[in-house]
């Protein structure tokens, strides 16, 4: 496949070569071209930093090296940014560099460290922080942990961005003449947690709605595109709903009622904020191991201050959710099947949005399933729990596959014939039966005479 490809001289050749290619063969080459793309940049890097060291830019007279490298490949202003930036984490985080080259990490996460890089309170640190290279995270966790990363480090910086948040805050609802024109900024991320909150308290309302009038006009069993309106046209009336709710109008579509926020922060990292403002005394010691990076986000994975911490603590209600070492929520036993209540609300706080690798769909639209099957013996723990979409989970039964969560927390998907479902350049992670088995083989390489089992 790879020599025919390259054959291909034209790119109206090529497009008859892709169209002869069968199915494994096309999402072989998908995966190729990405590997490519993500060495061809880690080379650029490279080039872009070399160039700007000889200071090219100034034998032609350019003003600047990004100017010289847009009058050479015709780049725009963001890409020569993001180009200059990447040149910048390549040499100074060298592994960044190699794990793009290797193919390990994505372009998107790469230029996610390489804007941390350029942070000039914390990005000379970044070289101390290597725990943020983990290809086994979708860019989306990815993000999640580099900003909870660049947060910690830049603490005063995420202060002054947060006050200047607030002190810019704005909204503004008019018209442009046709219809209405509405704009809001601004803020803490506990408020932002709070309005999104209400608001898909309303989409989810008009949702409904939705699907009430299409089973009502072509049955339950009716596709999706009939819905009488499209998801944006069902957000813009949401907002108008909530406006209307709040000033009081009748019919409002969602009762009144208090809305949940859900907090993670980490024991350790909790008693010292509240002990930094005098609420608790402050500890003789810290028990956190070096390579813990506080955990202190919304339950959407948004970076939260200390002083959002207590805010949220003295304003509302604390709720104790024990997790285990990699991160999972402790078990609620085999007492029932489905996953309701506490054990469904746990299992979703412990994942971002559907685990199938790929989807993007937010965990308010989640089903919680059972990683081994129920009647194969599975529990109805935390451990055994992997919230999908509705559309994945019923796509994992059909085709068969499998999943098995690693003690560090990870899900690995294997298809029937046993092969690994993940991006180019993940590596599967060994499962806790793996790893005990490679325990016990290195135990009886030390100790020949070791009893067996």
């Amino acid at each position: 496949m790879e020599e025919t490809a390259t054959i291909a001289a034209t790119f109206e050749e090529f497009t008859s070569v892709v169209a002869d290619l069968c199915d494994d063969e096309l999402t072989e080459r998908l995966r190729s071209l990405e590997l490519d793309r993500r060495r061809v940049e880690a080379e650029t890097a490279v080039v872009v930093y070399e160039a700007k060291q000889r200071a090219l830019h100034q034998e032609e007279r350019h003003r600047t090296i990004g100017s010289w490298l847009r009058s050479n490949t015709n780049w725009s202003r963001r890409d020569t940014t993001l180009r200059l930036r990447a040149a910048a984490l390549a040499a100074t985080v060298p592994e960044a560099g190699e794990a793009l080259h290797r193919g390990e990490i994505g372009v998107a996460q790469f230029d996610e460290l390489a804007r941390v890089r350029a942070n000039p309170r914390c990005g000379d640190q970044l070289a101390d922080a290597a725990d943020l290279l983990r290809e086994q995270l979708s860019f989306e966790a990815a993000r999640t942990c580099i900003r909870a990363w660049e947060s910690m480090a830049d603490s005063d910086g995420s202060h002054r961005d947060r006050n200047a948040s607030v002190e810019g805050r704005r909204a503004f609802v008019g018209t442009d003449g046709v219809g209405v024109v509405i704009s809001a900024s601004g803020g803490t991320p506990l408020q932002a947690e709070e309005m999104r909150a209400i608001f898909d308290r309303f989409v989810d309302a008009e949702f409904e709605r939705d699907r009430a009038e299409r089973d009502r006009l072509h049955g339950p069993d009716a596709p999706r595109d009939l819905l009488p309106r499209t998801d944006a046209q069902r957000r813009f009336d949401a907002f108008l709903a909530m406006t209307r709710s709040a000033a009081g109008a009748e019919g409002s579509p969602v009762a009144a009622a208090p809305v949940v926020l859900n907090v993670a922060v980490d024991y350790l990292t909790f008693r010292n904020d509240l002990a930094s403002h005098g609420l608790v005394r402050m500890p003789d010691d810290d028990d956190r191991c070096e390579a813990d990076l506080p955990r202190r986000q919304t339950a959407n994975g948004t970076p939260l201050l200390p002083d959002d911490i207590v805010v949220a603590a003295l304003d509302g209600h604390v709720r104790r959710v024990v997790v285990d070492s990699a991160g999972v929520v402790v078990d609620w036993g085999r007492k029932r099947r489905l996953f309701t209540g506490p054990a469904r609300e746990a299992a979703m706080f412990a994942a971002s949005g559907c685990v199938r690798p790929g989807c993007l769909v937010h965990k308010r639209f989640n089903q919680v399933d059972h990683l081994d099957g129920w009647d194969d013996g599975g529990e109805t723990n935390q451990r055994n729990a992997g919230p999908a979409c509705q559309h994945d989970n019923r796509a994992k039964h059909a085709l068969g596959i499998t999943v098995r969560r690693t003690p560090e927390g990870y899900l690995n998907w294997h298809r029937r014939d046993g092969t690994f479902v993940a991006p180019v350049g993940r590596r599967r992670f060994p499962d806790e039966q793996e790893i005990h088995s490679l325990i016990r083989k290195r135990f009886e390489a030390l100790l020949p005479n070791a009893p067996p089992g």
